[in-house]
């Protein structure tokens, strides 16, 4: 047997007819052998396995991207529930900010409040008095307002403060320094019985004398950081 026996069994041929079903056209043939045929069947489970592959990928691949998104999602929610966390503890913390600021603000005010009831700006004198709008002086130069009242008329503290001296005899006149701790210190003139002691806390409703008769006169004083100030600049004087 020849090769081309040989040939001829191991590649048999195939035939085809294509037959149009209006018989308008001719009959066509078509022709392989089993050869080809192994090739092209050959490629189609390629092209098949290699589409399953594809797909196993594709699949793994959507899979992955849905746990991502799935992830992405969850994170966001927590998110978002931390942010609503945020927000809750920042209005809390806003309203304990309120709430200290009116605090301060409220110890702010009482503190300036009773700053004002240390300054030495009260009358000197409960009841009626008669005085000279002009500021005498001292033999030293020191400013001094005097006023005039009658007997029984008490004197009183002109701010909140401590009794720190008292000097004279009732002869010479007795003197009475308060001392309201800012600075100022007033200073009380006059003959009469003195009703505090030394260390006395006093206020403005203190009687530091009760004007006696031969004691009409009251020398009032005030020093501002050991300096005499005109006591005019800061009494207020109603009607």
């Amino acid at each position: 047997m020849d090769s081309v026996e040989k040939d001829a069994k191991k590649s048999s041929v195939c035939n085809i007819l294509l037959v149009p079903e209006d018989g308008s056209q001719e009959v066509k043939k078509l022709h392989f052998t089993t050869k080809h045929l192994g090739f092209f069947c050959i490629a189609v489970v390629f092209l098949i396995v290699a589409t399953l592959v594809y797909s196993i990928i594709l699949t793994g691949e959507l899979k992955s991207a849905n746990d991502s998104v799935v992830n992405l999602q969850k994170q966001v929610t927590d998110l978002q529930s931390k942010n609503n966390e945020l927000i809750e503890e920042n209005d809390v913390l806003q309203e304990k900010v309120t709430i200290l600021s009116d605090t301060v603000n409220d110890k702010v005010q009482k503190e300036a409040e009773l700053a004002q009831n240390y300054i030495p700006k009260g009358f000197p004198l409960r009841g009626t008095a008669a005085y000279d709008e002009q500021t005498k002086t001292t033999s030293d130069n020191a400013p001094i307002a005097i006023f005039q009242a009658s007997s029984g008329t008490p004197v009183i503290g002109t701010a909140s403060g401590k009794v720190v001296e008292i000097a004279g005899d009732s002869v010479n006149g007795y003197i009475v320094k308060v001392d309201h701790g800012n600075g100022y210190i007033s200073i009380y003139r006059n003959g009469s019985q003195v009703k505090v002691k030394e260390g006395d806390d006093i206020t403005a409703a203190t009687v530091i004398f009760e004007i006696e008769e031969g004691h009409e006169e009251l020398g009032y004083q005030i020093m501002k950081d050991d300096e005499y100030i005109d006591p005019f600049e800061i009494i207020e004087i109603n009607g």
